[in-house]
């Protein structure tokens, strides 16, 4: 799902593809083309040097030109010169997997979240054909990781068991082979390592990085301070890890509602997953849904609130002002700016983007004092109006990794006017906002890759914080693998307890 939902007039440029995990706190679905046998795809297949070069000048001109976060957290000097060392290092043929594996790092290097470069869909579908894809579900936790969920033929592999080693390489090894190649706002750690916790997107990327080996040879330490034993295991096909995780742990294939409000005790618990609408039948859409529950806590006098956010992945940027505005006391700014560094882009014609939505974009922007040019007509610009009923009770925020994009957005509000305390770990989402809105698809003339470039810097109307962190709660909860494996939640316990207290006076 997309980041932005600016503009109806400009939706057809909001070129949906995904690799990594994004959007609202789902599991995005990568493209499952699988080529004709007419038209096989030929992975040997190798372009020459020449045409690589003019893939990677062309890339380089369209984020220069279009991308209009290129520089928020890497200057745009450093961003070429790792531009121009890897035209330097082009000197033979390379194949379209190996030359993707070299555009990954260039665009994490960008540090945006909302950039991803993209294989072809004929690459896409071979990869998800081939027997190469890690079968397992980890979890990072405490530099350590430990395997969650078993899709190998081996069942006898146990839940929260350690891994050590895969193929003779330790995990820090791995993950210090695998994490710059994530692209992600500032480059937040959490959100890399919560992104690699997919099963798609670590097998994925250890296929690439690693030469699509067919089997993995692990070692694993099955007690805490144990030894390690060794156990080898066939890969599976990335287009079968769906189905195997619904088959073999049946609550992954199970819907949970978009937003829902519960209570422990005294205490609510708001709880929302992505910011959109539920389409489920009989659900309310999402500004409904918030309004009969605030008006429910006021109804009630509920004195403590804990809103989850871990797993949102953003969604409507308008409906993580409104969670906000029913906190608000006053009239208060949310963007401090909506920004494109053009009116018109000549990389467009590297794009499926028609005339006509170029004109659409041109007609949605105007120049401001910095030769840059202003988003218009955005509901969130502007003095923003707070929300009745207020809530004036005490508030928690859980926050993880894969809270990011307009969780990003919000969360900033809640912390820079002090409306929440934050519990968990810190946020996958930059501190003053993220380049996204409208997103256009570059597809690269010779290899036809494509990367998708966001086009508008949103900058939150905040201050007094890091450029290059997220936010770090104030109250940090880790899980360990054994909380995880059982279902309990000590980052929630953590937020109950602390809200309990403050009710207690304690």
């Amino acid at each position: 799902m997309t980041r932005k939902m600016m503009m109806a007039a400009v939706t057809a440029l909001l070129l949906v593809a995904f690799v990594f995990p994004s959007g609202a706190g789902q599991e995005p679905v990568r493209p499952k083309e699988v080529n004709s046998a007419s038209d096989p795809y030929d992975p040997q297949k190798k372009y020459p040097v020449e045409k690589l070069r003019e893939d990677l000048e062309v890339l380089w001109s369209s984020l220069a030109e279009g991308h209009a976060g290129l520089d928020r957290y890497t200057p745009k000097a450093a961003l070429k010169k790792t531009f121009d060392d890897a035209m330097a290092n082009l000197k033979a043929p390379l194949t379209e997997l190996e030359f993707y594996l070299r555009l990954l790092p260039l665009i994490a290097e960008i540090k945006d979240g909302h950039t991803r470069a993209l294989l072809t869909e004929a690459a896409d579908g071979f990869l998800e054909a081939q027997p190469v894809a890690f079968p397992f579900e980890l979890r990072f936790l405490g530099g350590k990781a430990y395997i969650f969920r078993n899709l190998s033929e081996d069942k006898s592999i146990r839940e929260g068991a350690e891994l050590l080693m895969v193929n003779g390489m330790a995990v820090s090894e791995i993950l210090s082979e695998l994490l710059p190649l994530i692209p992600n706002d500032a480059g937040i750690e959490t959100r890399k390592l919560r992104q690699l916790e997919s099963p798609d997107a670590f097998a994925r990327l250890l296929a690439l990085r690693f030469g699509l080996p067919t089997s993995f040879r692990l070692r694993l330490r099955i007690v805490q301070g144990g030894d390690g034993h060794d156990v080898t295991v066939a890969g599976v096909k990335g287009k079968d890890i769906t189905q195997l995780l619904h088959d073999r742990y049946p609550e992954t294939a199970r819907r949970l509602p978009l937003y829902e409000m519960s209570f422990r005790g005294d205490t609510a618990v708001l709880t929302i997953r992505g910011f959109g609408d539920d389409r489920e039948e009989g659900r309310p859409a999402y500004p409904e849904f918030l309004k009969r529950s605030f008006e429910a806590l006021a109804a009630k006098q509920v004195p403590a609130l804990i809103i989850d956010l871990r797993g949102n992945g953003g969604g409507q940027d308008a409906y993580g002002k409104l969670l906000f505005a029913y906190f608000a006391d006053r009239p208060f700014m949310y963007y401090k700016a909506l920004e494109t560094k053009s009116n018109h882009y000549d990389f467009f014609k590297y794009t499926s983007v028609s005339a006509k939505d170029h004109e659409e974009v041109a007609k949605r922007v105007v120049k401001n004092a910095r030769g840059w040019f202003d988003v218009q007509g955005h509901p969130n610009l502007g003095l923003q109006q707070p929300q009745s009923p207020r809530f004036t009770g005490k508030v928690a925020i859980l926050i993880d990794g894969l809270s990011f994009s307009a969780t990003g957005e919000t969360t900033s509000l809640f912390h820079y006017h002090r409306k929440a305390v934050f519990f968990g770990e810190e946020c996958g989402a930059g501190y003053y906002g993220n380049t996204s809105g409208f997103v256009v698809a570059v597809k690269l003339p010779h290899t036809g890759l494509r990367v998708r470039i966001p086009l508008v810097l949103y900058t939150m109307a905040v201050d007094g914080y890091p450029l290059d962190r997220g936010i770090v709660p104030e109250i940090p909860v880790a899980p360990a693998i054994g909380d995880l494996l059982s279902g309990r939640d000590p980052v929630m316990e953590r937020a109950l307890s602390y809200l309990a207290d403050v009710h207690a006076g304690r």
